[in-house]
């Protein structure tokens, strides 16, 4: 018999930053999360996530919104339908409910990791394989402060805990920005790291 989507569940969770993350349109203290647990009348769990920066200072859809999307809208829609069907159910979401991509994305991501576990399969599998089994991360060095963001930068060097870094730029002068970047990639640059700066929206 089919397994069928018989509970959505979400819950907003505010995860402290180490330091203050200054980005050019707001400073955040927290990163908020909005977490999604699918439960399938097989029993089998599937978790999804959605993750905006700032409130709607980044984007348009807040934390709160995505939460309420999900309870109000996408979970009335999806309950007792087959839960193997992605494409189905995704179909079902697109053409019910415009916008909100990051409350349908944390739901489809369930969906998979649901499936997924159902079929003792890896995601990567269910969308055609894995094009890379390990991915360098970035740290983003956004204090703010150069002195700050240059010592965090060796420190993480220095663990082996990073290689490629992430600048926040863009709320000051373009001179001092410069002045910012030019520092931290002079100070902490050597084979093998990459300074990326981001003087886009964040």
């Amino acid at each position: 018999m089919t397994a069928t989507v018989e509970r959505i569940e979400s819950w907003i969770v505010d995860v402290p930053t180490i330091r203050p993350h200054k980005l050019s349109m707001t400073t955040m203290g927290c990163q908020t999360l909005v977490i999604v647990r699918l439960t399938r009348s097989d029993g089998i769990c599937g978790i999804g996530e959605a993750t905006t920066i700032g409130g709607l200072s980044y984007g348009v859809e807040s934390p709160e919104a995505i939460s309420s999307a999900i309870t109000h809208y996408l979970t009335p829609l999806l309950l007792g339908q087959p839960a193997d069907n992605l494409n189905a159910l995704t179909a079902r979401m697109n053409s019910a409910i415009k916008g909100n991509t990051f409350a349908r994305s944390a739901i489809e991501t369930a969906l998979l990791d649901a499936q997924g576990k159902a079929l003792g399969l890896p995601v990567s599998a269910l969308l055609g394989g894995a094009l890379q089994t390990a991915l360098p991360v970035l740290w983003t060095l956004a204090s703010g402060d150069t002195a700050k963001d240059i010592a965090e930068g060796e420190k993480l060097l220095t663990e082996r805990r990073h290689q490629a870094f992430k600048l926040k730029i863009g709320a000051r002068e373009l001179a001092t920005d410069l002045r910012h970047t030019r520092a931290i990639v002079v100070s902490i640059h050597q084979d093998g790291v990459d300074g990326i700066s981001s003087a886009g929206m964040g």
